[in-house]
């Protein structure tokens, strides 16, 4: 088991997920962009899936510590915890002041290889739709 307690900013050029995002199995190269303040866009790189507006787990959310199993540690290379960044997709209804995030199934990208995996995280306690910024 690996407990991610990362960090909140990346300079990593692009993301690559091997088996998609959860419902966008043939998404797999995004490149992040911003940061400034925690908050990153994250687009594909060959058009297969749609863009995001993800934000750093760590810097909304510092008590938030999704422990991964042994295989997705394995799957992504993950050796040390440090080189986990832990995103959350964001989610903006129709009033843009309301932003939730997703910490049911957070992004967390290995900063040293690119490898990245949507992780839905199981027997741990995470909503699904949290108020961005809520401790």
């Amino acid at each position: 088991m690996v407990t991610i307690d990362a960090p909140t900013s990346t300079t990593l050029p692009v993301a690559h997920f091997a088996e998609g995002l959860v419902g966008f199995p043939d998404a797999h190269d995004y490149a992040l962009f911003g940061g400034e303040g925690g908050v990153f866009e994250m687009l594909p790189t060959d058009d297969a899936g749609p863009g995001f507006v993800v934000a750093a787990a760590a810097v909304f959310f510092p008590g938030y510590h999704p422990v991964l199993d042994d295989a997705t540690a394995q799957r992504l290379g993950l050796d040390d915890a440090g080189d986990a960044l832990v995103l959350t997709i964001v989610t903006v209804g129709a009033d843009v002041s309301v932003a939730h995030a997703n910490l049911l199934a957070p992004v967390v990208v290995n900063t040293r290889t690119g490898r990245a995996e949507q992780v839905v995280l199981s027997g741990q306690d995470f909503p699904l739709r949290t108020p961005l910024g809520a401790n």
